[in-house]
Formats: C-alpha cells, sequence, structure tokens
C-alpha cells in the first residue's frame, strides 16, 4: 500500500485524478487522524479527502495519514521539503518485534514507577506523567534515533520524575531522597536550591549517551531559549553530535510568547543549533482550562507554523505510531537542520498535581479515564507480546526508597562562598600595553582598502584615527571598541549581540562597515580573534535567555544590549529567574554581560531608565554586578575585568545615551595603561567641602558642569559610585574619610525609583549619617513626555543639589 501511495504511485502518476486525491490527503489527512485516545474528540473528515479516485488509493491514503499518526505538513512552502514528508509518511516501516518489546517495556516501567512512587508518598507533589506513560518512549526513542552523543534537553515539570529515571540519566537513588525532602545542596553551601521537580542533571544514559536538562522556574516555557543558548554553545549545530531538545505541555506551549519568539530565533544564523525535537504532552487541559479556552488555534501546536515548522501529532496510546514519529522527527532534523514538533495526545490520570481533584471540572474526560487499563496491557494484548519483566526496576526501587535520605557532597561553588561579595570588589589590572593599544586602534579605525563608505562613517573613522595616534581623547564606543580587540586579541571569543546593536541604537558602534555601492559588509572585529558580531531580532525574553544558556557554557565574553533600557519590563521573568537567581537556586554559573541605555535625556517614560531600581532589588550577596560607570576608561575596565574575575559573574551595566558624544566624557590613553583597573568609586578631595554630593553615571557630567559655571568647585565635592552592587563600602569610605560637609545623594530618576531607595541604608552605615536624596518628585511614570518638561525638572534637580544658600 505504502509503495503505491509514495508520490502517487508509478501506478497512479500519470492520473491527475489520483495526484489530486494524493494532494488532498497529504495536506489535510492529518485532520482525519484517530489523535484521542479518550475518543472524546472524533477525527474530522475534510470534504477534499472525499475527492474522486481510485478507491485502493484512497484506502492506502487512509490507512497511512488517518491512523494513529497525523503527518501536517501542508504549511511548508518549499516543495523540496514537501516532498521529503510525504515520502517519509508514505514509506514509513513498521516497527519490529524487538522495537514493540522495548516500547512495552519502557511503557511499563512507567507505569510501574508512577505507581511505586504514588504508593510510597501519596501525598508528594510530583506531577506525575500517568496516562501519558508514551511520552517517555517518544522522548528515548527520539534520542536513540538521533545518533547524539550528548542531549540538551529544556524540560517541564509535568512527569519530570519519571523522565529523569527513565530517559535522562538520573540515579533512582538520587530522585527517591529527593522526594523524601534530602536537599540536592547541603545547607552549609548556601543556595536556595530549589524544588525537586525543577531540579536540572547533568548525567549519562544506560546507553552512554550524555544529557544535560536544565533546570526550570514554574514560569517553564523560559527553559527553552535557556537550554537552545546552552546547546549552541555545547556546539549543537557543528554537526550530528548534540541534540536539543524542548519539551512542552500543551497550555504553555500555546499561551507562551516565549515560545513565539524561541522559534522566531531558531533560524537566524546567531542562534541556530541545527534544529530542535519539540516534544509536545497534549494533556488536553491546563491545569483545569479546557482548550476551547486555552487557545484560540485548532491545536495546541499550531505556533510552530510561523516558521514552518512540521507538526506530528500522535496518539499517546499507540505506541507503534510514536516509534514511528519519534524516528520521523529525528531524521528531518538530520537532513534539514530545522526545527520539527511531535504533538502526543494523552490524557493525566490524577489531576494537576496529586492533590488536585480534576473531576470537578472534567467529569466527563475523567470517566472516560477512568474506564482504560494500563497502555502497557492493552498495547502487549494488540501486539501479541508477553508481559515484561520489571523485576530489576522494582529491586532498584525498593533498594532507592530503602537507603536513608541523603545530601550529597557539597559541590565546588566559590561564588557563593564566604567572601564573594568581596572578591568582586577586588582590583584587577585590566589595563593594556600603550603599543598594543593603539595597534588595535590603528586597526579599528582602518578603513577597509576601496571601500565607500557613509560620509558621516568616515568622519567616525577619521575621528578614531586621531584617538590611534593620541591626538584626541578616546570617546565611549571607541574604548568599548578597544575592550573587545584586546580581548580577542588575547585569545578569548566574544559574543556580542543586541537590538540594533551592531551600528548602535544612538549610531555610536559601527563595528560593520558598509560598502554604499556594492553592499560589501565588513566586520571590523573578526581581524581579531572569534568574534561573533550580530544585531537580534526585536526579541527580548527568549534573546536574553539564549544568551544566558550560552553563556554558562561559553568561554568568552558574551555580551547582550537591549535597545533601550526600559525593555527590562519585557524580559523580567528571565531577568529573575536566571540572569539573577539561576546560581542561587541551581548553581548555574556566568559571565553575562547585560548593557541598559539608560539616562534622563527627555526621551519620554519608555526612553529613559534602565530601571535601576528593579536590577538593585534583585541583587544580594555575589549573584550579580551592577555598575553605572561614568567615563569611557570605566566602562572598558569593566568589560575586560569580566573575563579577569576568577568566578564567572553577571554583569548589568547601565550605558549612557547622552555621553557618548559629550566631549567633556573622554579618557586619556594613560587611563588604559598597565596598572590601571575599574574603580567602583571615583572621589575628589572632600575633607573640607560644605556638601558631598554622591551620585553615579550621567548625572556626575550634569553636576561637574553646573557646579563649574558656579564657581562651586571648593564647595561641593561630587563622588560617584560606579558600581552599586556589591556596594562598595570599604571605598566609599576610603572616599568620605574626615569629610563633614552636608551628604546628599542625587539621581535623575523620580523618588520612588532609582538607586537611592536601596542604597539608602547601606550609605548610611558607611557614612555614619543619614544622606538626603535629591531627585525629581515621586511619580508613577519614569520620565515625562515632553522636553520642555524634562529641561525644567533637571534645572531644578540640578539647583537643588549644588544650592548651598538655602536652608534646610
Amino acid at each position: 500500500m505504502r509503495d503505491e501511495a509514495s508520490a502517487g504511485g508509478e501506478a497512479w502518476a500519470q492520473d491527475p485524478t489520483a495526484q489530486r486525491l494524493c494532494e488532498a490527503w497529504r495536506r489535510h489527512g492529518w485532520r482525519a487522524a484517530r489523535l484521542d485516545p479518550l475518543g472524546l474528540a472524533a477525527p474530522e473528515r475534510p470534504a477534499p479527502l472525499d475527492l474522486p479516485g481510485p478507491e485502493d488509493l484512497r484506502a492506502a491514503l487512509a490507512a497511512i495519514y488517518a491512523g494513529g499518526l497525523g503527518w501536517e505538513f501542508g504549511h511548508l512552502q518549499d516543495p523540496g521539503r514537501f516532498d521529503w514528508l510525504a515520502a517519509e509518511a508514505e514509506t514509513a516501516e513498521a516497527p519490529t518485534r524487538p522495537d514493540r518489546l522495548r516500547a512495552l517495556h519502557l511503557i511499563a516501567a512507567a507505569e510501574r514507577l508512577e505507581g511505586d512512587v504514588r504508593r510510597r508518598l501519596p501525598t508528594t507533589k510530583t506531577f506525575g506523567l500517568s496516562g501519558a506513560e508514551g511520552f517517555v518512549l517518544l522522548m528515548d526513542e527520539a534520542i536513540r534515533a538521533s545518533g547524539a552523543r550528548r542531549v540538551v534537553a529544556g524540560g517541564m515539570h509535568r512527569g519530570r520524575i519519571t523522565q529523569m529515571a527513565l530517559v535522562l540519566g538520573k540515579p533512582l537513588a538520587r530522585i527517591a531522597a529527593e522526594l523524601r525532602g534530602a536537599p540536592d545542596l547541603p545547607a552549609t553551601l548556601g543556595a536556595a536550591s530549589d524544588v525537586p521537580y525543577h531540579l536540572g542533571f547533568d548525567g549519562v544514559r544506560e546507553d552512554g549517551v550524555e544529557v544535560w536538562t536544565a533546570p526550570h522556574p514554574s514560569h517553564l516555557s523560559i527553559v527553552g531559549p535557556v537550554a537552545l543558548g546552552r546547546a549552541r554553545a555545547e556546539g549543537a549545530g557543528r554537526g550530528p553530535d548534540v541534540l536539543p531538545m524542548i519539551l512542552h505541555t500543551d497550555a504553555a506551549l500555546a499561551g507562551q510568547g516565549v515560545n513565539m519568539e524561541m522559534l522566531q530565533l531558531s533560524r537566524l544564523p546567531g542562534y541556530s543549533v541545527g534544529g530542535t525535537l519539540h516534544l509536545l504532552l497534549d494533556n488536553q487541559v491546563g491545569f483545569t482550562t479546557d482548550g476551547a479556552e486555552a487557545r484560540s488555534s485548532r491545536t495546541a501546536a499550531d505556533v510552530a507554523k510561523i516558521t514552518e515548522t512540521p507538526i506530528l501529532h500522535v496518539d499517546g496510546d499507540d505506541p507503534d505510531a510514536i516509534l514511528t514519529a519519534a524516528r520521523a522527527a529525528a531524521r528531518w532534523r538530520a537532513r534539514w537542520g530545522e526545527d520539527v514538533v511531535v504533538r502526543l495526545v494523552a490524557y493525566r490520570r490524577r489531576g494537576h498535581n496529586e492533590m488536585d481533584e480534576a473531576r470537578f471540572t472534567q467529569p466527563r474526560m475523567y470517566v472516560a479515564i477512568d474506564a482504560l487499563p494500563p497502555l502497557s496491557e492493552r498495547y502487549a494484548a494488540a501486539a501479541g507480546l508477553p508481559a515484561p519483566d520489571l523485576s530489576a526496576l522494582q529491586a532498584d526501587l525498593d533498594a532507592a526508597f530503602a537507603a536513608p535520605p541523603a545530601t550529597p557532597n557539597a559541590p565546588e561553588a566559590p561564588g557563593l562562598a564566604e567572601g564573594a561579595e568581596a572578591a568582586l570588589l577586588a582590583h584587577h589590572d585590566t589595563g593594556v600595553d600603550l603599543e598594543e593599544m593603539q595597534r588595535l586602534a590603528r586597526a579599528l579605525a582602518q578603513p577597509p582598502a576601496g571601500a565607500r563608505l557613509h560620509p558621516k562613517v568616515q568622519q567616525v573613522l577619521a575621528k578614531r584615527r586621531r584617538m590611534a595616534r593620541g591626538e584626541a581623547p578616546v570617546d565611549w564606543a571607541f574604548a568599548e571598541a578597544l575592550a573587545f580587540a584586546s580581548l580577542l586579541s588575547e585569545g578569548r571569543p566574544l559574543r556580542f549581540s543586541g537590538q540594533d546593536a551592531v551600528r548602535g541604537t544612538f549610531a555610536q558602534r559601527h563595528m560593520r562597515l558598509h560598502d554604499q555601492e556594492s553592499g560589501a559588509v565588513h566586520d571590523t572585529l573578526s581581524q581579531f580573534g572569534a568574534a561573533e558580531v550580530f544585531n537580534s531580532p526585536l526579541i527580548e525574553n527568549a534573546a536574553l535567555g539564549f544568551e544566558y544558556g550560552l553563556s554558562t557554557a561559553y568561554e568568552g565574553l558574551d555580551v547582550w544590549e537591549a535597545q533601550f533600557g526600559d525593555f527590562l519590563n519585557v524580559f523580567q521573568p528571565m531577568f529573575d529567574q536566571f540572569l539573577t537567581g539561576g546560581e542561587d537556586r541551581w548553581l548555574l554559573t556566568s559571565r553575562l554581560v547585560l548593557l541598559l541605555p539608560h539616562g534622563w535625556d527627555g526621551g519620554g517614560p519608555d526612553h529613559s531608565t534602565g530601571h535601576v531600581e528593579r536590577v538593585l532589588a534583585r541583587c544580594a550577596k555575589a549573584n550579580l554586578i551592577a555598575a553605572n560607570p561614568s567615563t569611557p576608561a570605566q566602562y572598558f575596565h569593566l568589560l575586560r575585568r569580566q573575563m579577569a574575575l576568577p568566578t564567572p559573574k553577571p554583569l548589568a551595566v547601565f550605558t549612557p545615551k547622552l555621553l557618548l558624544r559629550l566631549p567633556a566624557c573622554t579618557s586619556a590613553p594613560a587611563d588604559f595603561a598597565p596598572g590601571t583597573g575599574f574603580a567602583p568609586v571615583l572621589a575628589e578631595p572632600a575633607a573640607k567641602a560644605e556638601r558631598v554630593i554622591l551620585c553615579s553615571g550621567k548625572l556626575y557630567w550634569l553636576l561637574a558642569k553646573a557646579r563649574a559655571e558656579r564657581g562651586l568647585e571648593g564647595r561641593v565635592a561630587l563622588v560617584r559610585l560606579e558600581q552599586l552592587h556589591p556596594f562598595p563600602a570599604g571605598a566609599l569610605a576610603e572616599a568620605l574619610s574626615g569629610a563633614g560637609g552636608e551628604l546628599v545623594f542625587a539621581q535623575e530618576e523620580p523618588e520612588n525609583l532609582g538607586p537611592f531607595p536601596w542604597l539608602d541604608r547601606r550609605i548610611e552605615r558607611v557614612a555614619g549619617r543619614a544622606a538626603r536624596l535629591v531627585s525629581r518628585p515621586a511619580a508613577a511614570s519614569p520620565a515625562v513626555g515632553w522636553h520642555a518638561w524634562h529641561d525644567a525638572e533637571e534645572k531644578a534637580l540640578i539647583d537643588a543639589a549644588l544650592d548651598l544658600e538655602t536652608a534646610r
């Protein structure tokens, strides 16, 4: 039958009527597939399936496309890919008896493990897999068929325990200990850790395949891009050895926007991993919400159509169809290097968790579920297979639960050790030899031979050549380029990306030079080493997650820039749960640099703030470095220090806009020389000042200019907090030593925002007295919309900071 139907079959190749019927089944047949194991959702019968045609061909097509596996690829526009999938469907071989015996054993093992854990721990939440045991078969067969030596998996909590034990290589003894309350880390380590069904694991399966399973938060879809970034860092897309596999549930895949973002990244060169296996467990209900209320799309997998990704729909109670789907998915990735989705339609024998009563809201569904015997029994009977021997598994379970629950020995976690904060305040010599700096500067400023560049770009390069010759001080963008070039020349890889970041949102970088006539592009950094420089799409949450995941296994400097710092609004979940919480919860370490353009320049409510207050609210111990540098040299040293730190830490930098072209905001060559490094505090003599103003970033330059205009240099001292966290208490104490004048903290932000609410008590502990705040008035929006209003606010702020005459 399959040979007859494939490509229309030789017998039907010249018959237009037969060919139209074949085309109809290939495009619409999946809707007629028998996918609901409960039998509550009847298959559809699209009208094109009843086009005229030979009855034996119709029967063959129905057997292929209307069984327990639905092949959805009618949305693919490329004929080659469409025809490949049609041939795959129409020539698929039935599983062999050994295949079926192995499938039966795995399904029965999942049933046994689920039942055993429930019997022993009836009140413990595991978000079990009962009713979807076929999903472990799908996972296992996908791994086997891929031929990968290492799997990088991003998961879900549904069935996590069973997946870990039977597919992903986590020892049963460790699982049993955690389920009984034995932490995965000793309390003395100082980590928060997580609940058992969120924990990741780096292990080895019985067949020798290594598996890194990402930990995940309850907001579980955000783990997908994190896992894909990790997979790229480990080599996915550069050969068959590393397999990215993302596990989804129906409500989350359809409902969470980060999944759309992740799919949009998948075929971009900067994010490619050679295709991802997306395995979707469709329980036909999300917690208590039916599909009719959970999505507008026909199925939970429809989001994948935005990238023309094929979708294989499979009955979760049809092991033969599951084996076929898993193998086809693996072959698709091997052939095309692109994503594929397998949607396994199943059910939950229990509620969302073990204490939840699903019959409150899905009574009809649970009548059907309760009537179903275990899948292993039905499959064995249908396939004529003997009952599997589970005695070895049961012995392993008995041994695992008989052993006293114990916490393993403490892993190495220097980033959580006592003194980790102090280590982030230590001086690091990140200066570079002057001759080497000049060599790098000349190379960066040299246009490609014969290139016809835009006149304004020519002006930028001419200015940089003057900087290279020492005829002009170094500005912000050139200091950044020199930091990157110097690291590359030292053998450190660089990955730099962001929203419009290559040119720069503010036209300051020009990392790529474009020939105005030929369109040729010259990458200014690739001459120095392994530089990956590109623009990320207008995506925040998934893009930052991808970079974070990549940075956990990347040996170089990874930098991502938001178009404006305000976009923290959009990637807040990724920032909170991974960037700032990843080490505390899961011992993930990262050197990722996050650039947040920041500053009140009259841009309005959405283009002013990097939300310093939110960033600092997530700072604790040594989890993150937060800095607001005020000079190009400080920024240069901050970037280079990231690679000099003995323990990896993420870095959030509030980068300027106004300072990019402010003539006063430049650095001399000596500021980059050997012996120099980042200073967390930049201070002026303060002992004789009537007022000491603490500030950071761009505001320093506004205050310094106004102070000079008013002749207050001797009366007002300005002290810059360049690093906000870890708080530089020692350096600040030294800067304030002997200072008796009034202590003021000035910030651009409204009173209720900005760094002061977080810094207030810390400053008081160092100074021994409170600092008075000078800021904009408290406001519901970060900034006003009209430039004239902005100017008036800024004048009032500066006047208040520098007014020494008004009594207070």
